[in-house]
């Protein structure tokens, strides 16, 4: 059964088949239970009533013809015995019929057959007057009606159950097609998916709050994110093949005119370190790639609380060189007594605030300053990164952690980068479950803002 609706239906049939079943069995066993109380109860009656009302005169047993025809009128006989064990008296059809080979002790009953294989119900008592013992009385109880009762209500429940479990299979079919059809569509949509070209399909149903609908919405945003993902790919690829083919062109350039015609030692020098350039900066570019790329598939780095102003002071101290030569004032600072440590990985995290620095420091001019700034509330540390700078165009700030985007005025190609630094910043910060946001202004500066979830005392232990 491959089918998921025959198989939700044949299970849920069989399930109901047992129900009814069990349901069927308990029914009659109650009913039966019930005819044969009521039965002994009858037999119990009749039983008081004899003892109360037979006349033991001369050895011969006296009962009323209303005593006799009440007791036929509820169906019971009754054979009278002896004190010797012999048969004494008949009561009803019981002169027909022989007494039973098997008959209960006294005080008790069970089920037994007459001569001619009729079941009936027996009951054995005493007769007595007083404590005086006058015999025995046999009473028995036809179980024919009872027993034709229980047969018709077995043959109802015979004919209903199969008949019920019919009418579940066909509305069984029917729900379960009614429910299941979203599926088919979602199951049609991803068949269709054959390549990226695809992932622009939607599953555009309109379905309720419940399992299928949820499903259907959890569908539809995977395929936005492949679709996405897909997009990035081959952006990538593409941005990736251009900045390649620059050096590229420019070293097959090189080795072309090399060969064009012999040159001296001096020009052949100079050419051969333009080229060793060209290889440097292809070799940066995918090293950045790589890097790019480990941090966006997640990979294994192990994350242990580290203390971001270790880092920070270390890094301050590295660049301080670097900023004096460039007459530009790096500080540092942040409030006394708190706690900055956060779980991460301390070698990105140098990565994400060296590159903000180095990018101050490129887009700094002469006589300006780099401040960093730490700043912590209850759950929340935050890295803020300013310097004095050009400021970045408003119209390029929703794209500086694009890959391969670079801006066209002051932060533009001459400086050297690939427009990945940023990228790769924004994807450590996200794997570090931070957040990045940049204020910019032009003639007056930008600001990074770098927030992490602030680790608790007893984590860091």
């Amino acid at each position: 059964m491959n089918n998921l609706r025959v198989r939700l239906v044949f299970w849920t049939v069989a399930m109901e088949a047992v129900l009814l079943l069990l349901f069927a069995i308990a029914l009659v066993g109650f009913i039966n239970r019930r005819e044969t109380g009521q039965i002994e109860d009858i037999l119990r009656l009749s039983a008081s009533e004899l003892n109360a009302v037979i006349d033991v005169q001369g050895g011969q047993y006296i009962v009323s013809q209303q005593e006799i025809a009440d007791l036929q009128t509820r169906g019971v006989m009754a054979w009278i015995m002896t004190p010797e064990g012999k048969l004494g008296y008949t009561i009803g059809n019981a002169q027909i019929y022989q007494l039973p080979a098997s008959v209960p002790a006294p005080d008790t009953m069970h089920e037994s057959k007459l001569d001619n294989g009729t079941p009936v119900y027996l009951y054995t008592t005493a007769l007595a007057e007083g404590n005086v013992p006058l015999g025995l009385m046999i009473l028995a109880y036809p179980l024919a009606d009872s027993h034709r009762f229980i047969g018709h209500i077995w043959l109802a429940l015979g004919i209903g159950i199969p008949l019920m479990l019919l009418l579940s299979i066909g509305g069984g079919l029917f729900l379960a097609d009614r429910a299941l059809s979203p599926v088919a569509v979602i199951t049609d949509t991803a068949r269709q998916i054959s390549n990226a070209d695809d992932l622009s399909q939607r599953i555009n149903l309109n379905l309720p709050d419940d399992e299928i609908g949820r499903l259907a919405l959890t569908f539809n945003a995977m395929l936005e994110r492949l679709e996405r993902a897909f997009q990035r790919e081959r952006q990538f690829t593409a941005d990736a093949s251009h900045e390649l083919r620059t050096p590229l062109g420019l070293l097959k350039t090189q080795l072309s005119l090399a060969r064009s015609r012999p040159r001296d030692a001096a020009t052949l020098q100079k050419m051969m370190s333009d080229m060793e350039g060209d290889v440097d900066r292809m070799t940066r570019l995918i090293e950045q790639m790589l890097a790019l790329a480990r941090v966006e598939q997640g990979g294994t780095v192990p994350f242990e609380p580290v203390d971001l102003w270790t880092i920070l002071n270390t890094l301050a101290e590295q660049y301080r060189p670097q900023a004096a030569e460039s007459d530009i004032h790096l500080s540092l600072s942040k409030p006394s007594q708190i706690d900055t440590h956060i779980s991460g990985n301390a070698e990105q995290l140098r990565q994400v605030f060296s590159n903000l620095i180095e990018n101050g420091l490129k887009y700094t001019d002469s006589g300006g300053s780099i401040e960093i700034s730490v700043s912590k509330t209850w759950n929340e540390i935050t890295v803020a990164v300013s310097d004095t700078g050009a400021g970045i165009n408003p119209a390029d700030v929703p794209h500086l952690f694009e890959r391969f985007y670079r801006v066209d005025d002051a932060r533009a190609r001459q400086t050297g980068g690939f427009g990945l630094g940023l990228a790769i910043v924004h994807a450590i910060v996200q794997a570090h479950h931070g957040k990045i946001t940049v204020e910019s202004h032009t003639d007056t500066g930008t600001t990074f803002y770098v927030k992490f979830p602030a680790v608790a005392q007893t984590d860091k232990s």
